[in-house]
C-alpha cells in the first residue's frame, strides 16, 4: 500500500472520529438532567435550590472527593459510591414507609411476597419524573421529602465524625453548610439515576447503577448494543487480519543505518546535558507515585490506619490518591519531553543557538509546575485555600486534579517544550524534496503537537458546568489523550527508534506508523463513548461507543505481533546490542498494550458487562495494566535509550536494569491478576446480584477473601518498588557523575560528528 494512501487513511480516520464525537456531544445537550430550579414538597414548601446543588457540586470537587468515591461511576474505585448508597438510601426509606403505610411493619420483617410488592411500588414511586420544566421545579413525595432528611442528616455524621471504615478522617467536609450542601448534590445525583428522563425509557443515566429495590435494571439497548460490539469485534479483526498480509505491513528486513553503535559513542550537545536532570526527576516522581500506590493499597484493607500513625491521621485517602494519579502523569510526561530534547539534535542534525538555555528555564518551569500543584492540591483537600481552590488547589476531577492556574501553566509549559524540539528539526519539515525520514519526522512532530492540543481540552469544562458535560471534556483528555493520542505519539516515537537502531527502514517504519495511527484514531476517538453510558448522557452513546471501543484492542493485537518482532530484532543483534534493555522495555509496553489495554479493556467495555462492573476493581485492573504497563514501559524504555546516549559505555551496566525489568513485569502480573482481577470479578457479582451499592459497600472490603488478597497484595507492591524502581533509581544515580563531556557546540553539526547522512 502505497504511504499516500496511508497518509490519507490516517486523517480522515482523525477528522471522522473527531467530528463524530464533537457533533455527538452537541446533540447530548439537549438531553441533559435538568438542575431544578427549586426542590420542594409535596405542600410547595422549598426544600432547596439549584444554587444549593451546585454549591454541593463545588464542595464534592474542592475537597478531592471524587479521588475518595464516585458519582455515577466515575472517581475512585475504593471508596463510596456517593450516587448509588444514596440512591439506595432513598429506596430504603421509601420501601419502609410504605411497608409500615400497607402492612404495618418495616420491609425487612416482610415475607418475600410482600416484600416483592413493596419494592414494585417503591420504584414506581422513584421513577415517576415530578420535574416541571416550564416551572422549574421538581416536587418530592412525601417518602422522598422524608429520605432527603435520612440522607442529610448521614452525610453530615460521616463527613464530620469521620468513618474509618471508608477511610474519612473527621471532619473531611470542615463547616456544617457544606455539608448540607454536598448532601443535597448527592441526592441530586441519586435523582437522576433513579428517575425516568420524560420519554419514560430508562432514567437519565441508563438504568445505572444497578439496584432492584429501586427498579435499576439493564435496558434493552444494553443488551442489543452488546451484541453489536461483539459483531464489529470479528468483522474488525477480520479486516485487519487481510489488511495486514494482503499489503504485508510490518517491518520488513533491516534496511536503515544503524546508529546504535554511533549514539553511544556521540558526544553530548548542551540541551542533552541539561535533559539529564529531567531524568533523574522523573525516577524521584516514580518512586514517590508508586510509594503512594503502596500506601492506598494498604488502605484498601485497613482505611484510616497505617503501621506510622501520624501517616493515616495526615495524609487522607483522596491526598494519596491524587497524588498516586497526578505523579504518574507528571513522571510519565517529564520522561516523553526529556526523551524529545535529548532526540532533537540527532534527529535535527545540529543543535540551535541558546538551546541549552531553554531546556534549563523549561526544566525550572516543570519543576514549578510540579511542586506547585501536587502542594495545591494538598491545601484544597484540606480546605485551607478558600475560595482560590479552583484556581490553585484541588479542581475535583479525577486525573486532572491540578487548580486551574496550575493547569494553564503546564500547557504553556508543553507548548514552549514543542517550540523547543521544533526548533532542531524545523529544515526537515520545510525544505523542498523531503525524504522518507524527514517525513517520518514530521509524523512525530505532528504527534507531538497532538499531545499538547488535546491536553488544552480539559480548559473547557469550568465551575458551575453541568457534571455530565463536564466529564464529557475531561474525557477528552483522560481517554483520548492517554488511549488515543499517547498512543500515536507513542508509535511516531517508536518508529524513529527502530530506524536510528537499525531495525527497520524509513519506508517500512512509515508505513506501520500511518497503519496504527488510522486504526488508533478511529477506534481509540469514538470509543471514547463508552465513558459515557452512565453519566448523563443519551443512549446513543450506547451504540457508539459499543461498537467502537470493540475495536480497540484490533490495532493492539497489532502492536504485540510488533513488539515480538522488535524483540527478535533485537536477538538478533546479539548480546553485544547496546540497546537491549530499553528495547526489551518497549517490548513489554507492547504486551501490555495487548493485555492491560486491549484484552482488559475489551473485557469490560461491553456495555451489558461494563453495566454491572462500572466502578468495581475491574475497571482499575484496566487502568494499571494499560496506564503503567503500557506508557509507563514506554517511558522507560524511552528513558533508558536516552540515558544509554548520556553515559560513558565503560559505566554501563546492565544487571540492575534486568532485575528492574523483570521486577516490574512480574509484580504488574501479580497486582493485576493476583489482586485486582479476582477482587473485581467479585465485586461485579455482587453488583449482579446485589446492587452496585454492596459492591461498593464497607462489609464487601471487610469480607474475608477481599481481605486476604488485600494482604497479599503487599508482595507485588513491593516487587514493583523494591525489585522494580529501586534499581532502576540507583542505577540512574549511580551513573549520573559518570556523565560523557559536552563536546559538541551549538551550531555545530551533530551528524558531522556522527559521520552519517540520514
Amino acid at each position: 500500500m502505497s504511504l499516500t494512501k496511508l497518509r490519507w487513511a490516517a486523517l480522515i480516520s482523525f477528522v471522522i472520529a473527531l467530528s463524530t464525537l464533537i457533533i455527538g456531544g452537541f446533540y447530548a445537550r439537549g438531553d441533559l438532567s435538568p438542575y431544578p430550579g427549586e426542590v420542594v414538597d409535596h405542600a410547595g414548601r422549598v426544600l432547596f435550590t439549584r444554587a444549593d446543588i451546585l454549591e454541593g457540586q463545588e464542595v464534592y470537587q474542592r475537597y478531592g472527593l471524587m479521588d475518595h468515591g464516585s458519582v455515577w461511576g466515575h472517581g475512585s474505585q475504593r471508596g463510596t459510591e456517593f450516587s448509588a448508597l444514596t440512591l439506595h438510601m432513598l429506596g430504603q426509606v421509601i420501601s419502609d414507609q410504605l411497608a409500615h403505610n400497607d402492612y404495618g411493619r418495616s420491609y425487612e420483617d416482610l415475607d418475600p411476597e410482600s416484600r416483592d410488592l413493596i419494592a414494585v411500588k417503591t420504584a414506581h414511586e422513584i421513577k415517576a419524573n415530578r420535574y416541571d420544566k416550564t416551572a422549574d421545579r421538581l416536587v418530592l413525595t412525601a417518602g422522598q421529602t422524608l429520605a432527603l432528611d435520612k440522607i442529610q442528616q448521614y452525610w453530615e455524621n460521616t463527613f464530620a465524625q469521620g468513618d474509618h471504615r471508608y477511610g474519612f478522617l473527621p471532619n473531611t467536609v470542615r463547616t456544617g453548610q457544606e455539608r448540607q450542601q454536598i448532601s443535597r448534590f448527592f441526592f441530586w445525583t441519586a435523582w437522576v439515576a433513579g428517575t425516568n428522563r420524560p420519554d419514560g425509557q430508562a432514567t437519565y443515566t441508563n438504568n445505572w447503577p444497578p439496584d432492584r429495590l429501586v427498579g435499576n435494571v439493564a435496558s434493552t439497548p444494553t443488551y442489543i448494543w452488546s451484541l453489536g460490539g461483539i459483531v464489529s469485534l470479528f468483522l474488525v479483526l477480520g479486516l485487519f487480519i487481510w489488511m495486514v498480509h494482503h499489503f504485508e505491513i510490518w517491518y520488513g528486513e533491516p534496511k536503515g543505518m544503524s546508529l546504535a553503535a554511533k549514539l553511544v559513542d556521540m558526544p553530548l550537545t548542551p540541551s542533552q546535558y541539561k535533559a539529564t536532570k529531567f531524568f533523574l526527576v522523573v525516577i524521584l516522581l516514580f518512586l514517590l507515585q508508586t510509594s503512594f500506590g503502596g500506601l492506598l493499597a494498604h488502605y484498601t484493607v485497613k482505611p484510616s490506619s497505617f503501621y506510622i500513625p501520624v501517616v493515616s491521621q495526615l495524609i487522607p485517602y483522596s491526598w494519596a490518591k491524587s497524588w498516586h494519579l497526578q505523579l504518574a502523569i507528571f513522571w510519565i510526561a517529564t520522561t516523553w519531553v526529556a526523551a524529545a530534547i535529548y532526540l532533537a539534535p540527532i534527529i535535527g542534525g545540529r543543535e540551535p543557538k541558546k538551546q541549552g538555555l531553554l531546556v534549563q528555564l523549561l526544566f525550572g518551569a516543570i519543576l514549578l509546575v510540579a511542586l506547585g500543584s501536587l502542594g495545591g492540591e494538598i491545601a484544597g483537600i484540606k480546605g485551607l485555600l478558600g475560595d482560590w481552590w479552583y484556581w490553585f488547589g484541588h479542581q475535583g476531577w479525577e486525573y486532572l486534579e491540578l487548580g486551574r492556574v496550575w493547569q494553564i501553566l503546564l500547557l504553556v509549559g508543553l507548548v514552549a517544550w514543542l517550540l523547543i524540539v521544533y526548533r532542531a528539526v524545523a529544515h526537515h519539515l520545510t525544505r523542498a524534496g523531503r525524504s522518507e525520514f524527514s517525513e517520518l519526522v514530521t509524523f512525530y512532530v505532528l504527534s507531538a503537537i497532538l499531545v499538547v492540543g488535546f491536553f488544552a481540552f480539559g480548559l473547557l469544562f469550568h465551575r458551575g458546568m453541568h457534571l455530565t458535560v463536564a466529564d464529557y471534556w475531561r474525557w477528552f483528555v483522560v481517554h483520548i489523550w492517554v488511549e488515543s493520542i499517547f498512543e500515536f505519539f507513542g508509535v511516531a516515537v517508536i518508529a524513529l527508534l527502530m530506524v536510528a537502531l537499525g531495525l527497520a527502514s524509513n519506508r517500512d517504519a512509515l508505513v506501520v506508523a500511518y497503519f496504527t495511527a488510522a486504526l488508533v484514531f478511529l477506534s481509540g476517538i469514538l470509543g471514547t463513548a463508552h465513558h459515557f453510558f452512565w453519566y448523563g448522557g443519551p443512549s446513543y452513546w450506547l451504540a457508539l461507543g459499543s461498537v467502537f471501543s470493540s475495536m480497540e484492542p484490533v490495532p493492539l493485537f497489532g502492536l504485540i505481533v510488533r513488539g515480538l518482532l522488535e524483540f527478535k530484532g533485537v536477538r538478533k543483534e546479539g548480546g553485544d546490542f547496546p540497546y537491549k534493555w530499553p528495547m526489551y522495555f518497549l517490548a513489554a509496553s507492547a504486551f501490555w498494550n495487548f493485555l492491560g489495554a486491549g484484552v482488559f479493556g475489551f473485557l469490560i467495555n461491553l456495555p451489558i458487562v461494563n453495566y454491572f462492573e462500572h466502578g468495581t476493581y475491574l475497571t482499575m485492573n484496566h487502568g494499571h495494566g494499560a496506564l503503567f504497563g503500557v506508557y509507563g514501559m514506554l517511558s522507560i524504555g524511552l528513558l533508558l535509550f536516552s540515558w544509554r546516549g548520556m553515559v560513558r559505555k565503560e559505566y554501563w551496566n546492565d544487571r540492575l536494569l534486568k532485575v528492574s525489568f523483570f521486577g516490574m513485569n512480574a509484580g504488574l502480573l501479580l497486582l493485576t491478576f493476583g489482586t485486582l482481577f479476582p477482587v473485581g470479578i467479585a465485586q461485579a457479582w455482587t453488583s449482579f446480584t446485589q446492587g452496585l451499592w454492596k459492591a461498593r459497600d464497607a462489609s464487601f472490603f471487610e469480607s474475608g477473601f477481599v481481605q486476604v488478597l488485600g494482604e497479599w497484595r503487599m508482595v507485588p507492591d513491593l516487587m514493583i518498588i523494591l525489585l522494580g524502581v529501586v534499581p532502576l533509581a540507583w542505577f540512574l544515580f549511580r551513573t549520573y557523575p559518570h556523565l560523557k563531556a559536552v563536546e559538541i557546540k551549538e551550531g555545530e553539526s551533530v551528524w558531522e560528528r556522527l559521520g552519517i547522512k540520514l
